[in-house]
């Protein structure tokens, strides 16, 4: 039942032609639900600006009935984040936000695109075809990927998807419209590449892309380490020794290693010959592996790359979109140099033993983010309000189960045990925003996502782009 509060608020959203979804509409549920079946979190409203003053007068409405506010891009927050993190939020859903203009360098992209369709336009640009780095997934939205990071295969190359970002249009907490670059509001513009749910909406963004390539070596090599710790633990050790070897790596590599307790395979990209990679950095990881490996190597277009990526799905949404998942994440970076051999130890025993017996399906992903030439760690803390230039790996920890079962308290358990196993042994380590971790109170969210110093600009910046604090979450600044 909506407050007298809520109903108040909703129809001065209505009498300003604010178009809107609440309670009393027949499809609320399509717009009121979460990704993650696990946190489902319920709005007030549900606002869908058409144009960029809906969003203005829907920000000073919230403030005169005291509703926090957070903007829905593409809605696939980990922690149900899109939908407020709390019941009783605003909603700003940018889906009709979602055009890409891709007729001049830099590009234009609104926030409500889907990273899937927003590649295959700028790709089939009549005269040159143009790529960006981003995540794998082409249902994620634009605005809180670019916005906290965006990581993908061919970041070590070109950067993480905000780096790509020039400038962007930003709606602030007093309904303002501005501009956020190099020349305006450049304390805005730093915050927002890191932390733009706890300062603005960002309503487009002017992009820098790079020239697609015209194809992409995909590689992949599977062991059976997974047998004993001591071989986990060498395997691991081997490729981490490797992808630091400044004769054998350069920027162009990708890589991640994808583990379970019955899995270890190491796989990637690269931006190159395949013949030289095959006789270089591929040679030495085959061969110097503590046991034969399956092997594999092809080249693919982009497009096609990116289909690959999307599970073997077209990258291309139209309509509605109706999927979720119920599923709990964790994630750790680990600075370099790398994990200690006492972590890899300690991970690989608790996976192998509670992993062959977990409550719940999982995966875990280990990407490479730094190394020789990575364009990831070519940059600093004065660049950008992304606190993981020195990461070597950032390992995703993802446990799930099916849509229509409810997820254990064993099954939080399990990936909550993943990750200590690994960061017991390890002097330091973070967390990635982009895989939001709800089980961390403010605090140890502040503290792993951006470290001490961060955190303190950010808390100074927030009063003065947002000192009522408009832009909140669970875990904001």
């Amino acid at each position: 039942m909506a407050t007298t509060k809520i109903l108040s608020m909703i129809q001065e959203v209505i009498g300003l032609g604010i178009p809107c979804k609440s309670h009393s509409d027949l499809d609320w549920a399509t717009y009121a639900s979460t990704y993650n079946i696990r946190l489902p979190v319920t709005p007030a409203i549900v606002i869908i600006p058409t144009s960029l003053r809906h969003i203005q007068d829907a920000i000073l409405c919230a403030r005169k009935h005291g509703l926090r506010v957070q903007a829905r891009s593409g809605g696939h927050s980990y922690a149900s984040y899109s939908n407020g993190g709390w019941s009783g939020a605003m909603i700003i859903d940018l889906r009709e936000l979602n055009h890409v203009d891709h007729r001049t360098k830099p590009i234009v992209v609104h926030a409500g695109a889907r990273l899937g369709n927003m590649a295959r336009e700028i790709y089939e640009r009549p005269n040159e075809k143009l790529a960006l780095p981003h995540g794998t997934c082409a249902g994620v939205g634009v605005g809180g990927h670019f916005t906290h990071g965006g990581y993908g295969f061919f970041s070590r190359a070109w950067g993480l998807a905000m780096d790509r970002i020039v400038g962007m249009t930003v709606i602030t907490a007093d309904g303002s419209c501005v501009t956020a670059d190099k020349e305006q509001n450049q304390d805005l513009f730093y915050a927002m590449r890191g932390a733009g749910d706890s300062f603005g909406i960002a309503t487009s963004f002017v992009l820098d892309p790079v020239p697609a390539p015209e194809s992409v070596v995909h590689w992949s090599v599977r062991l059976n380490a997974t047998k004993t710790v001591g071989r986990a633990v060498r395997a691991f050790q081997y490729v981490q020794d490797l992808t630091r070897d400044v004769f054998l790596v350069d920027q162009f590599l990708g890589l991640n290693l994808t583990l379970a307790s019955d899995y270890f395979a190491i796989e990637g990209t690269y931006l190159g010959s395949r013949e030289f990679f095959k006789a270089g950095f591929f040679s030495e990881l085959v061969e110097g592996l503590p046991e034969e490996a399956t092997v594999q190597m092809k080249e693919l277009d982009w497009l096609s790359t990116l289909k690959l990526f999307n599970q073997g799905q077209a990258i291309g949404t139209s309509g509605t979109y109706t999927e979720h998942s119920s599923f709990f994440a964790k994630s750790v970076v680990v600075p370099d140099p790398g994990f200690t051999k006492e972590a890899l130890t300690s991970f690989f025993a608790y996976l192998l033993v509670k992993g062959a017996r977990a409550p719940i399906s999982y995966f875990i992903l280990v990407d490479l983010y730094g190394g020789p030439g990575s364009q990831i760690n070519n940059k600093d803390l004065s660049f950008s309000a992304f606190a993981h230039r020195d990461a070597l790996w950032v390992a995703q920890l993802y446990g799930y189960v099916d849509d229509d079962k409810e997820f254990p308290a064993e099954g939080v358990d399990f990936v909550n045990g993943l990750a200590n196993s690994m960061t017991q042994y390890l002097p330091r380590y973070g967390a990635y925003s982009n895989y939001t971790d709800p089980g961390l109170t403010k605090e140890e969210a502040h503290k792993l996502y951006y470290g001490e110093e961060l955190t303190k600009t950010l808390k100074d910046l927030k009063k003065k782009w947002d000192p009522d604090n408009i832009f909140q979450n669970p875990q904001s600044i």
